[in-house]
Parts: C-alpha cells; sequence; structure tokens
C-alpha cells in the first residue's frame, strides 16, 4: 500500500502493553520461584487505610483505566479530618492466569511493587501502598489528577496552529521532564521498558510523571525486594545485565533489536527509543509508524534513509551541516528546532550500540537549553518566575524554577458540560 505522503504519521495508536516472556524478566533479576518470602514487602487490608472516594454509599471510585493486566480507581485516604482528605489512585491487579503458579503471580505482583515503592523522583509517580482486598492485590500510588498525556494528544491539545494549547516549549518541558526521569531511573539500574503516552501522566501541579513498572527490568545491582537492597534502589551497580530475547512493550514504542526477538538486549536504548518516540507522538498528534519494522511504510522510509546515509558515513555519527544527518521522510524534515531533530535521530539509530546514551542526551545542549518548570529533584530550591522572562538576573541561574502553564483546559461532554479534570 502507497502511504500518503501529505499524512507523514501512522495516526493516534491505542497501544496495549505486550508482557515480556519470562514475566517481568526474571532470569535477568536472578529471582526464582522459591524467592517471595525474601522480599522485605509490607502490605495491609486495602479498607484498613483507604476508603472509596464515591459520595455514594457502596460504589466504588470513578475508574481511571482499564488494561489487560489491572483497572485503576480513584479511592481516599482515611483520615480523621475530612479536610484533609488525600485522594489515591488504586491499581487493583487482574486475576492469576490458570497456567500461572501462585508463587509466580504474586511475585511478579511483588517485584513491581518493590521497584516502585523505591523510586522517588518528581517525574515518576510515588508508589504509597501495597494492598489486599477480596482476595486480590491492590498496588496504591499517587493521583495525577489530569491523566493520561495520551488524552491530551488525543484531544488536539498538542496540534499546531489556532486548534492547538501547548505550544512548542510546552513540548519541550515535558520532554525534558520525561527525560530527567529516565536518567534517575537508567542511573539507579532500572529500565522501565514501556514508555509510551499512555504511561506518563500530569500531576495537579502540570508535571509529567512516569508510571506502570509492569514490565521494568533491574539491569544492574540489587533488586529493590531484596534484602540486600534495604528498600533502595542503586544499590551495588556493577555489571549490565542483559533482558531475555522477547517482545515487551507496546509495539509503536519498540526498538527494532526488540522486536528482532534473535538476542538478549541491553534495555536502556530501548527507552531511550521510546522516548524519541513519545516526543514525535506529541509533536505530530499520531505515531511515526505502527511498528519499527520494514514490512510498515513509513518504518521502511525511515531505515531507507538511514541505511542509504550510512553508507557513506559508516561510522553513523550525526553531526552539523547539510548532510550531517540521514534524510529520512517528510515527518523527521518537519522537526525544529535542527539541533533536536539531531537529538531525535540519534535517539531512534537503528543500530543500538550507537544509540545515544540517556547521560549524553542529558548533557546535549539543546536539552541543557529547555526552559523546564519541574523542579530537578525534591530537594530543589523553588524560587518561581515565568519561563518567558527567561533572561532574568544571573543570581537565580542555580535555583530558578521556570513557570509554565500546563494544566489542561477543561472539555465539554456530549451534554456540553464541562468536565473535572478526575
Amino acid at each position: 500500500m502507497v502511504q500518503d505522503e501529505e499524512t507523514p504519521t501512522a495516526g493516534m495508536l491505542t497501544t496495549f502493553s505486550k508482557p515480556a516472556n519470562e514475566g517481568v524478566g526474571m532470569k535477568a533479576r536472578r529471582l526464582s520461584l522459591n524467592l517471595p518470602d525474601e522480599f522485605i514487602i509490607d502490605w495491609c487490608d486495602l479498607d484498613k487505610e483507604f476508603k472509596s472516594s464515591s459520595l455514594m454509599p457502596g460504589k466504588r471510585g470513578k475508574l481511571l483505566g482499564k488494561g489487560a493486566t489491572s483497572e485503576v480507581r480513584i479511592m481516599a485516604r482515611r483520615t480523621v479530618n475530612a479536610k484533609d482528605e488525600e485522594l489515591v489512585a488504586v491499581k487493583e491487579y487482574r486475576e492469576r492466569d490458570s497456567d500461572e503458579t501462585e508463587e509466580d503471580y504474586v511475585m511478579k505482583i511483588k517485584s513491581e511493587y518493590s521497584i516502585a515503592k523505591s523510586l522517588h523522583h518528581p517525574n515518576i509517580v510515588e508508589t504509597v501502598r501495597l494492598c489486599t482486598n477480596r482476595g486480590r492485590w491492590d498496588h496504591v500510588m499517587e493521583f495525577c489528577s489530569y491523566g493520561e498525556i495520551y488524552s491530551l494528544v488525543e484531544r488536539k491539545l498538542f496540534a499546531g496552529g489556532v486548534e492547538g494549547y501547548y505550544s512548542r516549549d510546552d513540548r519541550l518541558c515535558f520532554f525534558k521532564q520525561l527525560l530527567r526521569g529516565v536518567d534517575y531511573l537508567h542511573c539507579h539500574g532500572i529500565a522501565h521498558r514501556d514508555i509510551k503516552l499512555e504511561n506518563l501522566l500530569l500531576s495537579k501541579e502540570g508535571y509529567l510523571k512516569i508510571s506502570d513498572f509492569g514490565v521494568a527490568e533491574v539491569f544492574s545491582g540489587e533488586h529493590p525486594g531484596m534484602r540486600a537492597s534495604g528498600g533502595e534502589c542503586g544499590k551495588n551497580m556493577g555489571e549490565i545485565r542483559l533482558s531475555a530475547p522477547g517482545i515487551c512493550g507496546s509495539l509503536p514504542y519498540i526498538a527494532p533489536e526488540v522486536l528482532e526477538k534473535n538476542d538478549a538486549y541491553d534495555p536502556r536504548p530501548l527507552d531511550i527509543w521510546s522516548c524519541a518516540i513519545v516526543y514525535l507522538t506529541m509533536t505530530f498528534s499520531g505515531c511515526p509508524w505502527k511498528c519499527a519494522k520494514t514490512e510498515f511504510d513509513y518504518y521502511a522510509r525511515y531505515k531507507k534513509g538511514w541505511d542509504e546515509w550510512l553508507l557513506e558515513h559508516p561510522d553513523g555519527r550525526i553531526t552539523d551541516g547539510p548532510d550531517g544527518h540521514p534524510k529520512c521522510g517528510k515527518l523527521f524534515s518537519l522537526v525544529e528546532p535542527p539541533s533536536i531533530k539531531r537529538l531525535i535521530l540519534k535517539m531512534l539509530h537503528p543500530i543500538p550500540s550507537k544509540r545515544i546514551t540517556i547521560r549524553e542526551v542529558m548533557r546535549s545542549a539543546c536539552i541543557r537549553n529547555i526552559n523546564c518548570c519541574c523542579p530537578e529533584t525534591y530537594e530543589e530550591p523553588q524560587v518561581v518566575f515565568d519561563a518567558a522572562q527567561a533572561n532574568q538576573s544571573a543570581k537565580f541561574a542555580v535555583t530558578k524554577k521556570f513557570l509554565h502553564h500546563h494544566i489542561p483546559p477543561r472539555h465539554e461532554t456530549k451534554a456540553g458540560k464541562a468536565m473535572k479534570p478526575f
């Protein structure tokens, strides 16, 4: 089928995560089926600490999302003073599959929870508690009131021209927040492996938050659920453990070396690839391709551009200048500014060993120069001023926190009533 040159993306695709072939990388984590008792995991009955957020007696909280392995609802922490009520998101896991042992099922849940619980960064959803309720497991986490970035892209809030709500500066700020979160993960020995718009949430402050660590891989150091880690990630970092061959994640976001399923792979370049796809999908309100395989026309065109360019530039090094990077079709010719286009191409290098690393991304001038409204760490001092006035006094150089306006507008229902963020 010949693709329309005037339509440079595959459109908005609702993506579904594919589970890892071995659950969540059991061999790479050096776990076995007899280890759940060694996890340092504390849990409680859900109703003991949390309650329905609905004002109607007996009615469960609003459904936020539903996937193949779980559904997420709003609940509230039980407090003495109702005015201090804190909303939380509760992920209720599916029932155990018939071909899955109870030990394996519980280990996957505890593994995901312990990884998420060890992470503390402004751009990662905070995990609160592991609970049980009516024979099901529940993962309680921070509630992000504005939901998935996917829904904001689907509403065309990132579209260009008059229709668009978010500016290029907003998009770049979101991109930098995503990269900061991934940098934190990789520096602590964890690869997410399922970065996509549906797993990026927007908090009430307008900050991007990475969620869902169901297929995350501990590629270095102690697993956060084991005694030796003390519940922390990044302990005893050393050798890089490869992920077992097999597809996990969501097809439009998966790197080609993972789709090939031939060899064990380093999961870090997969996250880099996925971040670039997120940026392109935000920018053009559609995925660049359905799948990074040459039987799909959009990706075939992209790969052809690289193949032709690599014949003349076998080192694969992208540089400034008219012939410093491959020509990969209309979509990539539209990416602005040129420094970001070159960075995106480095992040989408088809040879994973030559793909740029997250540390190199964060050190690049184009990322360092992005004005970001979100604190880089929880300890960062916050001095707020408008991002439009970025060239203010140098005395703010270390402590400045740019003020963007990422809170989305309310949208109308079919009945014409404005929807609240939750």
